[in-house]
């Protein structure tokens, strides 16, 4: 078996090709042409489609980004209007307090000028009775002293002249303090 197997040895060299690889380049190739008329057109669809969702997710994540900017700038815009709107109401709301405030001012002024003039004219009104309420017991004064002084004395002319001058001078004092104290 030995000379068979130098044999084999001496056919198998491998610059020259023998059957098995003629066979084995053949189905090589033919495999090659299976795989890039079925399977290769369906990968590279398969790819396309792949890159194309790919793409399109890219667009439409550049879209969005671009949309949260420009909302974020919308919201910017809005949150700087509103405060100013929320200034703009504070400023108007202080303003309309101080308003209130001096008007509550003036009508508790007035009120109180108009009680501080009723009640003037009220002690006017009580001082003028009081006045009168005192002329007329001055006057009953007098005339129950003039009474007494005149049972007591019928004679002295000259006592009686004197109380009655008396009398009439405190009378006097009395209008005058009363003229002093009206005006």
């Amino acid at each position: 078996m030995q000379p068979a197997a130098a044999a084999a040895e001496k056919t198998n060299n491998f610059l020259i090709p023998n059957a098995t690889f003629i066979v084995e380049v053949l189905v090589f190739l033919v495999i090659l042409w299976f795989l890039s008329k079925k399977v290769l057109p369906r990968l590279n669809a398969l790819l396309e489609a792949r890159q194309e969702t790919i793409r399109q997710q890219f667009e439409d994540a550049k879209t969005a980004k671009e949309e949260a900017e420009k909302n974020k700038k919308e919201y910017q815009e809005a949150l700087a209007e509103t405060r100013k709107e929320i200034s703009r109401l504070r400023e108007e709301a202080q303003s309309e307090g101080a308003q209130i405030l001096e008007e509550y001012r003036q009508r508790a002024q007035r009120e109180f000028d108009e009680r501080m003039a009723a009640l003037e004219e009220r002690l006017l009104i009580e001082r003028q009775q009081v006045m009168l309420t005192l002329r007329n017991e001055i006057g009953e004064l007098a005339f129950t002293l003039s009474e007494k002084i005149v049972r007591d004395s019928l004679r002295e002319d000259e006592r009686q002249r004197k109380l009655v001058d008396d009398f009439i001078a405190g009378v006097g004092a009395t209008v005058r303090v009363e003229a002093e104290a009206s005006s």
